[in-house]
């Protein structure tokens, strides 16, 4: 509406101004957070880019194949210490015979000896038993990082697709397509950001996960080695 001199003659119109000016800036705000919360760039999910996002997926995929390896490692290791104490359990046996013979022989300084040797391996045995243990919880460690990977590539890969649909978007957006075909792109977007946060719940999720396995095995490994030095026995 344009405002012209004579409005302001008569003594309503200082009103009749005021009263103008403020529906406008009441339509102007109206106007610009609509603008605002259509905005494509109005998002939970960060704009980045694709280039960012491929480095980050080729990082999780290096990170799964690391787990992998740790896991082949680990259950390797666990195998090595199963045949070390079957090893010891068989040394415990031939102990046990000896010291029969020895009883039966009276032969009671033999018997002390063989007594304080079956003594040494059974703390072996159970240094070695301990250490199964934490082979065993290496492997479940690998084996959960190996899902926190798979889960990282699966949200990366969803976001580079939500990246890529957004800058669809915006081309389509710059040509002035129709209204439908907006609102069908936008419902795209809708929907990928909802399985994008969805994975990156599950990514949180694993991410806790594999901290209380990691938080094990070192409470693990400090009670081994605190075993160890008090046996004053080798570390395996």
């Amino acid at each position: 509406m344009k405002l012209t001199r004579r409005m302001f003659k008569s003594p309503a119109s200082p009103m009749l101004f005021f009263a103008i000016l403020l529906v406008a800036t009441s339509l102007y705000a109206q106007n610009r957070m609509q603008s605002v919360l259509t905005d494509q760039r109005m998002v939970v999910i960060p704009m980045r880019s694709l280039s960012e996002i491929g480095t980050d997926i080729d990082n999780a995929m290096a990170a799964k194949q690391h787990a992998l390896d740790r896991r082949v490692q680990a259950d390797n290791r666990l195998k090595e210490i199963e045949s070390a104490i079957e090893a010891k359990k068989t040394a415990l046996k031939d102990v046990d015979r000896r010291k029969d013979d020895a009883k039966k022989g009276k032969r009671e300084s033999e018997l002390t000896a063989l007594q304080i040797e079956t003594k040494a391996n059974q703390q072996a045995t159970d240094l070695l038993e301990r250490l199964k243990d934490l082979r065993k919880a290496e492997i479940e460690e690998a084996e959960v990082a190996g899902e926190l990977a798979d889960v990282e590539i699966k949200a990366l890969q969803m976001e580079n697709e939500l990246q890529r649909k957004r800058m669809e978007y915006d081309s389509l957006s710059a040509v002035g397509v129709s209204t439908l075909t907006q609102s069908t792109v936008q419902q795209v977007l809708s929907e990928l950001e909802v399985r994008l946060l969805k994975l990156q719940q599950d990514r949180a999720s694993a991410t806790q996960k594999l901290a209380s396995k990691q938080k094990d095995i070192i409470t693990r490994r400090m009670k081994l080695h605190e075993a160890q030095l008090k046996l004053g026995m080798p570390r395996a």
